[in-house]
């Protein structure tokens, strides 16, 4: 090319600095063209690099050399001239990704029942109470192993993606141990065993086993009231009064007779429940039983009867399953928050029988206790709004020549203002979770295989169904946001 007709020597045009999309390559784009005519160094590059913010330590000194040491030969080859090159003269240093840890446990976890379509219980998938004996393994832990930051070409940190950090707290009984990963040599791994025969209990992040109580007999006046942090076992009936406090699961050969019980885990009864219509019986997992009557309870897994629930008030986060071919909920107030399944609803002589479902009691109470601590904190929170104001001007008044002392008290009552201001926010915020949080997202359901009696009533959320006549066979399914429930007939086996 004529070097008279080349464009004025532009180095701002003749070398451009390209960053990469992940920032860890700066590539420098030369156009020999505006260079003609001048004089070309490594400096002139360097320039370019510096008014790209290219980081200096991640600048590839020798490469600029060369780069531009072949820059200089192009500009001698007019073949060359028009031609666009490149040379990678910044690199970056990518962030090294870490390893997400894990849980391994080596014995069953326990599941929820689950409703079929057709409205019956699989109950093939349920894995009862795990035994373990001293000395077995419980679980294995990796803890992960955290990433290393990197640096892209402008010198900012790329931080590596984060990674799953699993912990396991330790209740009773469980003894830890550390060892090589055979697999993985230089990475290490938790064990954990069992120091006793007893019972597993377990949840993501936590890890005990209890040994069991085994009661020979009625648990009353014979052998005091019960508070046992395991499994308790008894071969008779809690009797009437009896106060029993059961952290694990609470296994009854007879019936529950005490409305004064507590049990952590699940309460399995051979017999029933019948506690008179007084106090409440909570029960933290699941309930088996042949029957209900006039009884109190609340549960936070799924309540399983035999024969019937008659008389009594039931909260239930779980599902309410009745599995005998003529059960029956007669006379009862009976919330479920997954589903209620039974043969008979209400009976002939048309006794209230009120069942409901999606409705999560527990959060409903949240709600009204949190509404109410709210109202009490607005009222605290606009008794202070005076005493602000009053202290603005004497600030004000003061031209800001106040004391230290007083300083200090008024620094105290603008953060107890602001620190209560930020716990009504919170709330608040709190408060609106909590109102979705009362209902069941998903499709819930209530199954009754054979009939619904006059004076039944079925809930959900602010549908209302009363049965007028007698309906038989039906699955009555509810979904959020619709009218009105959908109506199937029950396909029984």
């Amino acid at each position: 090319m004529d070097v008279k007709n080349a464009p004025d020597f532009n180095p701002e045009r003749g070398l451009k600095i390209q960053i990469s999309e992940d920032r860890l390559t700066a590539t420098l784009v030369v156009k020999p063209i505006w260079l003609l005519g001048g004089s070309m160094s490594n400096i002139l590059i360097y320039e370019a690099l510096d008014n790209a913010t290219i980081h200096r330590d991640r600048i590839l000194m020798k490469d600029v050399d060369l780069a531009a040491l072949e820059i200089e030969k192009i500009l001698k080859d007019p073949t060359k001239v028009k031609e666009e090159f490149t040379f990678v003269v910044g690199k970056g240093i990518p962030a090294k990704q870490g390893e997400s840890g894990w849980v391994k446990f080596y014995f069953p976890r326990a599941q929820r029942v689950v409703l079929k379509d057709d409205g019956s219980a699989d109950f093939r998938n349920i894995n009862k109470y795990v035994h373990v004996k001293e000395g077995e393994k419980l679980a294995t832990l990796f803890e992960g192993i955290a990433g290393e930051q990197g640096i892209d070409v402008i010198g900012n940190p790329i931080y590596p993606n984060p990674i799953d950090r699993p912990r396991l707290t330790l209740g009773k009984n469980v003894l830890p141990k550390t060892i090589d990963d055979p697999e993985k040599p230089g990475r290490q791994l938790k064990e954990y065993f069992a120091s006793l025969s007893g019972v597993v209990f377990s949840t993501d992040t936590s890890l005990t086993v209890s040994p069991e109580l085994n009661i020979e007999s009625n648990i009353g006046l014979g052998t005091g009231n019960i508070n046992f942090e395991g499994t308790i076992r008894v071969k008779g009936t809690i009797e009437e009064g009896a106060v029993v406090n059961c952290q694990g699961s609470l296994y009854l050969d007879g019936n529950v007779e005490s409305s004064d019980v507590i049990v952590g885990e699940d309460l399995e009864v051979k017999g029933g429940v019948k506690a008179k219509g007084r106090g409440v019986i909570r029960i933290k997992g699941d309930l088996r039983a042949k029957f209900i009557e006039n009884a109190n309870l609340e549960i936070d897994g799924d309540c399983i009867i035999e024969n019937f629930i008659l008389g009594s008030r039931i909260l239930c986060l779980g599902n309410i399953i009745l599995t005998g071919e003529t059960s029956s909920i007669i006379g009862s107030d009976l919330i479920s928050y997954q589903g209620i399944t039974v043969s008979s609803l209400g009976s002939s002589a048309q006794m209230d029988t009120v069942v409901e479902v999606g409705f999560h009691y527990k959060n409903d109470r949240l709600l009204t206790e949190g509404s109410s601590r709210l109202s009490d904190m607005e009222k605290e929170l606009e008794a202070l709004v005076p005493e602000i104001q009053k202290i603005k001007e004497v600030v004000q008044r003061s031209r800001g020549k106040i004391d230290e002392a007083r300083k200090e008290k008024f620094k105290e009552i603008f953060d107890a203002y602001q620190k209560k201001n930020k716990t009504v926010e919170l709330l608040k915020s709190k408060i609106e979770e909590l109102k979705g949080a009362r209902y069941n997202q998903d499709n819930v359901k209530v199954v009754v295989r054979n009939t619904a009696h006059p004076g039944a009533v079925i809930k959900y959320r602010r549908q209302v169904e009363k049965i007028t006549k007698a309906q038989s066979s039906f699955v009555m399914n509810f979904f959020p946001n619709q009218d009105k429930a959908m109506l199937t007939a029950f396909k029984g086996k």
